[in-house]
């Protein structure tokens, strides 16, 4: 192998060749949990996840799992309610969209149901579609839409936004220049819980 060959190869991995990340045991497993969970708030599926890629030997997993519950350090519950209240509030999603980002983040069906119900108690659904085209899109529901394409536009941006099909042809049929490029888009929802996965 030549010279420029292997500083080329240094520059791409510059830790040398064939190295791999350090492998944990079990006490520094437990900081690095610490760490991570320091950073930022992570479900017990996310934490796990990045321990299985440190972690020397897998049954040093669990036991660091179990020190950072044991301290309080590790919550599912607390952290779906911080999530939910956080894209709820600065977001301005609906609530089917939190509920999958819950599900995604391995908080189980029964609490994230209970979560977004709870975070969204109080929400008027057409409020929060309004705040939700003001604040990301710019967009203001006071002057009519002429195109076809953008009603289309919206309707999809708003339900990839999480919010009911119901709602969304509501606040759009105000202001479509034709109401009727709505007509079929409103279909009932289920409920939220596992069946909605």
């Amino acid at each position: 192998m030549s010279v420029s060959t292997k500083r080329s190869l240094a520059t791409i991995n510059p830790m040398g060749l064939g190295d791999r990340a350090k492998k944990l045991g079990p006490e520094a497993l437990y900081e690095y949990a610490v760490g991570a969970l320091g950073r930022r708030a992570l479900t017990e599926r996310e934490l796990r996840l990045k321990l299985q890629r440190k972690a020397s030997k897998p049954a040093d997993i669990d036991d660091a799992l179990e020190r950072v519950r044991s301290l309080g350090y590790l919550d599912d519950a607390r952290v779906a309610e911080s999530h939910a209240n956080y894209r709820k509030e600065f977001e301005a999603l609906g609530r089917r969209r939190v509920f999958s980002e819950l599900r995604r983040r391995g908080v189980d069906a029964e609490t994230a149901a209970r979560t977004v119900s709870e975070a969204y108690e109080e929400v008027d659904e057409a409020e929060q579609i309004r705040r939700y085209l003001e604040r990301k899109l710019a967009r203001r529901l006071d002057r009519p839409i002429d195109d076809p394409k953008e009603v289309a536009r919206l309707t999809r941006t708003l339900q990839r936004a999480g919010f009911s099909s119901g709602r969304i042809v509501e606040a759009l049929q105000r202001v479509a220049a034709d109401p009727g490029w709505l007509d079929g888009l409103e279909e009932p929802e289920p409920p939220l819980d596992a069946d909605d996965l």
